[in-house]
């Protein structure tokens, strides 16, 4: 009983970074690789506590997986990711905190990351 209480009592000392840290750790172990669909894979999650960014590593395969598109897409691509981010209540404690969304795609053929953008609470609207 007394080892219960302690493991609590240690549990609910977890600031929300150390929480964060915890929790994308777990998901990129138990869920990643995890098909986001429209040939996008999320490969990991991983989480800055300095400057408090989330970031989601994708891999794009197929027809996303083309440069050319992406680049001539990109304002495109990045108000989609704003207005999912604005939108995802998953992510709805980490958004009261001002924390970033950083979105990082690679080209499955090239390696070469053909997305990149940091999204912050400016863009989110928080």
């Amino acid at each position: 009983m007394l080892l219960c209480l302690l493991a609590f009592a240690v549990g609910c000392q977890e600031s929300l970074e150390e929480r964060t840290l915890r929790e994308v750790q777990e998901y990129t172990r138990r869920r990643c690789p995890e098909d986001q669909g429209n040939n996008a894979i999320l490969d990991s999650l991983t989480f800055d506590a300095k400057t408090h960014t989330l970031t989601h590593y994708y891999r794009l395969t197929g027809v996303s997986d083309n440069e050319e598109n992406a680049a001539l897409m990109k304002d495109h691509l990045n108000d989609e990711m704003i207005e999912a981010t604005r939108k995802d209540m998953g992510y709805k404690r980490y958004k009261d905190a001002g924390y970033s969304f950083r979105y990082i795609a690679r080209s499955d053929s090239s390696g070469k990351v053909i997305y990149d953008q940091t999204i912050t609470k400016e863009d989110y609207g928080y």
